[in-house]
């Protein structure tokens, strides 16, 4: 269903991306889409903003950096407009302020 998915990004406006700090970086399934749209050639532009949510107990500046980055990179590839990151309520609450812009 790569296809599929990979279609209904195109097709939005806004894309979350939400992943659990797992072993010091992005989750798998997170890791398998951006290396998936990676390795296939019919990936070329996805468009839209992309925001990240990215969580777990206790966090050090550099897993979440690192997380970063790779997300902001695939973003930069893919045409995306990367708007941030959020990992506690507060940077949570900045990023649905952002999200309400892209509504009004």
């Amino acid at each position: 269903q790569f296809d599929e998915v990979i279609e209904r990004i195109k097709q939005a406006d806004v894309v979350v991306l939400g992943s659990p700090v797992y072993w010091h970086s992005l989750c798998a399934s997170v890791r398998t889409l951006m290396e998936r749209c990676y390795m296939n050639p019919k990936v070329d532009r996805l468009g839209g903003r992309l925001f990240l949510v990215f969580q777990g107990a206790g966090p050090e500046r550099w897993m979440l950096d690192a997380g970063v980055y790779s997300v902001e990179r695939f973003a930069g590839m893919y045409g995306m407009t990367y708007e941030g990151m959020a990992h506690n309520a507060a940077e949570a609450k900045k990023l649905a302020n952002a999200l309400d812009s892209v509504r009004e």
